[in-house]
């Protein structure tokens, strides 16, 4: 991804272990539900890492749910307007480190270009880790993400080089229901 962004395209992933589905997000389950569905793919996958938190979700949950309202309420802030009380997370680019997280399992692109950029937000680093070690998560909206890429020559890769600082991606946030992008994705490819 050296490309200059004018004539990139930039897209965003989301990693997902095989045989599951990326547009089922536990955290838009109702609480006792989520819980129940977390202890049976723990049990399921027990040695799969992405697995781990919910084998912990007494810990991740709260955690997670704090992040996005975290994320959330910056994002309204800053003149997002999420349809969802916790988004869809994704990755801008890719990550070696997601894919081996998820098992070198299955990944779903998104172009950058066919989300409004009052649904999706982008944190640089993860979110819910950052909150955890107390750093507050840098919330950026979508022209915000390309002003930044632009003051490195429109090179995500120098971006990305001067500003995950002690973190592995930028997350993603899509705050957009799956029926609003679902036509216009595809598994495994850019669209």
């Amino acid at each position: 991804m050296s490309k200059k962004s004018g004539s990139e395209k930039l897209y965003i992933t989301h990693y997902y272990y095989p045989g599951t589905d990326p547009w089922k997000n536990i955290m838009l389950l109702p609480e006792e539900e989520a819980f129940r569905v977390a202890g049976e793919l723990a049990k399921a996958h027990p040695d799969t890492m992405s697995f781990y938190r919910f084998a912990d979700f007494v810990n991740y949950y709260p955690s997670r749910k704090r992040a996005d309202e975290f994320v959330r309420q910056r994002f309204t802030e800053l003149g997002g307007k999420p349809e969802l009380m916790h988004p869809y997370c994704f990755v801008l680019g890719e990550s070696d480190y997601l894919r081996q997280w998820f098992s070198n399992g299955e990944k779903l692109t998104l172009s950058l270009d066919e989300i409004p950029k009052e649904q999706v937000s982008f944190t640089l680093g993860d979110s819910c880790a950052l909150l955890g070690r107390g750093t507050e998560p840098v919330v950026l909206t979508k022209d915000m993400l390309l002003d930044r890429i632009k003051e490195y020559n429109g090179s995500l890769d120098d971006f990305l080089k001067g500003s995950l600082v002690g973190c592995a991606y930028v997350e993603v946030q899509l705050w957009t229901g799956a029926e609003r992008v679902r036509n216009k994705s595809k598994k495994g490819t850019d669209i």
